[in-house]
């Protein structure tokens, strides 16, 4: 019985250990498989396929919002060719926030356009939560729109050209983002990113999130 005192953080750390390893291992399982499923994509779409790829694989990322927050950034699952004539890449972005016992890991599915002929300016959208409805409130940029009271309550749009975001957000990109609430978009010149936070799509869904991608081309104005 007073071994057990002894015993006692000696089993904690081993039960510990042990759940680690199984974890990491299970997690390093899913990654695989996750992998093949997407290779498996880019091959019914015909496309190249990279399990990862360097930070410069896309031109001028550090232009974007998405790609300036964080550290350890990681581009995974790299798929890319061409849809409907368009150049077109989907690949799985990873980032990390803090350090430690705050340190949090952000995942999303990234769906990139870059169409020959688009010609828009820097901005960048994502869905309005209360934090950023406090900040508004103060003063921080959020692009609104009388006309459509309800995209303005969904969503917060910045960019540094305010005149030529409202000319790019006419009424149909509008109510099209009013139906698809929690997309986000960073776009600027003729590259448009389209992803949700924090979301990785499964890969039966890679082609819904391309066609996504690709309406959204398609109602923005050509310059």
């Amino acid at each position: 019985m007073e071994l057990l005192p002894v015993l006692a953080p000696i089993l904690f750390v081993v039960v510990f250990l042990f759940i680690f390893v199984l974890v990491y291992f299970y997690n390093k399982r899913k990654e695989r498989e996750r992998m093949q499923a997407m290779q498996g994509v880019a091959g019914q779409l015909r496309w190249n396929f990279a399990a990862d790829a360097p930070m410069n694989m896309i031109a001028g990322l550090e232009n974007f919002h998405l790609f300036n927050q964080g550290h350890s950034k990681q581009i995974r699952n790299f798929m890319y060719g061409e849809a409907n004539g368009v150049k077109a890449a989907v690949f799985d972005y990873i980032y990390v926030v803090g350090s430690g016992k705050n340190r949090t890991t952000h995942y999303q599915t990234v769906t990139y356009v870059e169409p020959a002929n688009l010609r828009v300016p820097y901005f960048s959208l994502r869905p309005e939560g209360f934090f950023t409805k406090v900040l508004s409130a103060f003063g921080y940029q959020d692009i609104d729109f009388g006309q459509r009271p309800e995209f303005s309550k969904q969503y917060l749009l910045r960019g540094q050209d305010e005149m030529a975001i409202r000319q790019t957000f006419n009424d149909q990109l509008l109510s099209f983002f009013e139906t698809y609430q929690g997309t986000c978009v960073d776009a600027g010149n003729n590259q448009l990113f389209v992803f949700r936070t924090n979301y990785r799509c499964a890969p039966q869904e890679v082609q819904n999130q391309l066609a996504l991608a690709l309406n959204i081309f398609n109602l923005l104005p050509r310059y």
